[in-house]
Order: C-alpha cells, then sequence, then structure tokens
C-alpha cells in the first residue's frame, strides 16, 4: 500500500468512525428510500474518485520515473561526449 492508499484509507476509517458515533443500529434500518439513494450516490463518487485518484498517482509515479530516467539517459551521452573528446585528444 502506497502512501496515498494509507492516506485514504485513514479519511475512509475516520469517516466510518464518524458515522458510527452519530448513527445507532437502529439508523440504517430506518432510512427513507430517498435519503437512501442518496448516500448510495455519494459513497459510489467516493468510489469514483478514490479510483482516480490513485490512477493520477499512478501515473505521476511513472511520470517521475520517466523524468528521472531521461536525465541519466542525459548523463549517460554527456559522459560518452565527453569520453569520446578525450580519446580525440589524446
Amino acid at each position: 500500500m502506497n502512501t496515498l492508499e494509507r492516506l485514504l484509507q485513514d479519511e475512509l476509517n475516520h469517516l466510518v468512525d464518524r458515522i458510527a458515533a452519530r448513527a445507532g443500529q437502529e439508523t440504517a434500518a430506518g432510512i427513507k428510500p430517498d435519503l437512501k439513494a442518496r448516500i448510495e450516490r455519494s459513497e459510489e463518487r467516493l468510489t469514483g474518485l478514490r479510483a482516480a485518484l490513485l490512477d493520477g498517482y499512478a501515473e505521476w509515479a511513472r511520470a517521475i520515473d520517466e523524468c528521472e530516467d531521461l536525465w541519466a539517459l542525459a548523463e549517460l551521452r554527456q559522459q560518452t561526449e565527453d569520453a569520446t573528446e578525450r580519446r580525440r585528444a589524446a
């Protein structure tokens, strides 16, 4: 589990804790259909946003790796050019 996943899980745990502290066992059984539908939509939205954040974070990590790799390639090319110039000068 990466840092973002841990953060999102902590946030979700806090939400569940807050819900549990406010609502009794009877609350879930007594929810009106219109409110239940709104809760379900809200939970679906949370699920979608979490997935989007994780996908975005994965893309971010790939972009960081790509940038690092390109800088490493630039360094290798510079070293090769320097070595070639030294051989020519010798």
